[in-house]
Parts: structure tokens; C-alpha cells; sequence
């Protein structure tokens, strides 16, 4: 059997895969250290690699003939923690439709012992010309490349606090190092790992005091988002009550443009 060649943020996240006969595919994710962010907290973010790839599979599955997909937008809610001596977690999809324009799949994150942890959305849009589908659809399974350490560490992060943000409130600049096995098929930055390091960063800009009992993250991928050089994520605060908090966490190109967008709403009083 050929060996994978694949080197991304799926394997470094410790995330497999396995096929079926019918063509249908199951994803695990081991529940280590990716899950805890910088201040010690549980980390959404370390989910959204597993829902990105496992739920925009599902589109790509879908795809027209000879069409390439690429995710657009992406919707994650936590919902509980992974229980205490969860060993990993894994992916329940359901295929919802294409519109002719995007292909749409939502899912569900569980333990395992089948509880749902999390609830996903993801939409695909269906491009042309860009590589060769069927070699990518091709891709045998590959091993687990689990790295040591938290999300940030895993996710090779820096993050800096300022209090720059709207009137003076706090602000995040994350900055992600160009790590080739952070990268997407393209050699752009995976749309999962912008997510992930949307939902840490604007996580962070709330204080640490604040007890999160659940956070949703809200992504639109807007354009590419190269990783010919460090990526810089900030993230400033919308709203902070004594109840919940929003921020908003925003990537550009060398051109000042948004390449990706992220609401990251969390909860719990400070």
C-alpha cells in the first residue's frame, strides 16, 4: 500500500482517518495537550482542524466532477467539554446539499463514549482548474505526527496583549510562524488553523479571570491567506459584559486586504 505524503496540521493535531467501503470516512482526534490554550483554559480552537477537514471531506466528497472545493465558511459550538479520561473524539457528518455554488455539511464532535461535544457547519465553495482533484482524492491514510505542547505551541504562536483595541480596550496580535506543516493542499495557510488561532486569540482578549463555560466560533474565509511569511491574527474586542464577551479576529494580506474573518463568542461571568 502507498504511503502518505501528507505533512499538515491534521497529523501534528494527532488526527486520523479512516475509509470505508461505501466511501465513507471516520476521523479521530486524540484529547492531549492541543486542547489547552496559553492561560491554561480548555481551547476551542483545538477543534477546529478536526471540523474544517472532516466536515469539508465531506463536501469534497460531494463535489462535482473534476471540481476542487474550498471552505468558505466555518460555524463551531462547543457544547461540553470532552469528558474527564476521554482518550479522543470523532466526527459525525451530515451531507445537507450544493446549490450549484457551495456544498454544505453540518456534524457533530464526540467523545468516546458517543457524547456530543461540539456542533459543526461547514460550506465549501466549487472551483475550477486549481489541482488535480482525484490525485488529492487518492491520499492513502497517514499516521499520527501528535507535537508536544498546548494549541500555541503546537500551532508555532506568539502572542502579544496590547490595549490598543476601540476605545482603548484590550487587543491580541497573534503571530504564526510559516510552518510548512501548517499549511493547506495550496500552500496557503489551513483554513483550520486560522480558526483555531482566531478562537485562541479572541479568547484572549478577555480577562483571564473570566470562567468560560462555552464559546461558538463564526469564520468566512474571504480569500487565501499565504504562508510565504509569518501570519500576523488580530483580534480586538466587541463587546465585554460581566456575562459574555464577543471579539473579532482578522487576518490581512501585504495589501492591507481581509483574507479571513472570526467571531469568537464566549461566556461566563468575571
Amino acid at each position: 500500500m502507498r504511503e502518505s505524503t501528507h505533512h499538515g496540521p491534521e497529523p501534528r493535531l494527532g488526527l486520523t482517518f479512516s475509509q470505508a467501503d461505501d466511501g465513507t470516512v471516520s476521523w479521530h482526534q486524540p484529547v492531549a495537550d492541543q486542547f489547552v490554550d496559553p492561560s491554561g483554559r480548555f481551547a476551542t480552537g483545538g477543534l477546529a482542524v478536526l471540523v474544517d477537514s472532516g466536515l469539508g471531506a465531506e463536501n469534497h466528497r460531494h463535489r462535482p466532477e473534476g471540481m476542487w472545493t474550498v471552505t468558505t465558511e466555518l460555524r463551531l459550538d462547543l457544547l461540553a467539554r470532552p469528558r474527564e479520561g476521554s482518550t479522543g473524539l470523532g466526527v459525525r457528518t451530515d451531507h445537507l446539499g450544493d446549490d450549484g455554488h457551495c456544498l454544505t455539511t453540518r456534524g457533530d464532535v464526540l467523545d468516546d463514549d458517543g457524547r456530543v461535544v461540539a456542533a459543526g457547519l461547514v460550506k465549501s465553495m466549487e472551483i475550477a482548474g486549481v489541482v488535480d482533484p482525484d490525485d488529492y482524492d487518492d491520499e492513502p491514510p497517514w499516521p499520527s505526527a501528535l507535537a508536544p505542547g498546548t494549541l500555541a505551541e503546537v500551532l508555532c504562536l506568539t502572542m502579544t496583549h496590547h490595549d490598543d483595541g476601540p476605545a482603548g480596550t484590550r487587543a491580541v496580535e497573534a503571530v504564526i510562524a510559516p510552518e510548512p506543516a501548517l499549511a493547506n493542499p495550496l500552500g496557503n495557510l489551513h483554513g483550520g488553523v486560522f480558526a483555531a488561532v482566531a478562537e485562541v486569540a479572541g479568547s484572549a482578549v478577555f480577562p483571564h479571570e473570566r470562567e468560560v463555560s462555552s464559546s461558538s466560533l463564526d469564520v468566512r474565509y474571504v480569500r487565501q491567506i499565504p504562508l510565504v511569511g509569518p501570519v500576523t491574527v488580530r483580534a480586538e474586542a466587541l463587546h465585554d459584559g460581566r456575562s459574555w464577551g464577543i471579539a473579532q479576529a482578522v487576518t490581512r494580506d501585504e495589501r492591507g486586504r481581509v483574507c479571513a474573518v472570526a467571531s469568537v463568542t464566549v461566556y461566563g461571568r468575571r
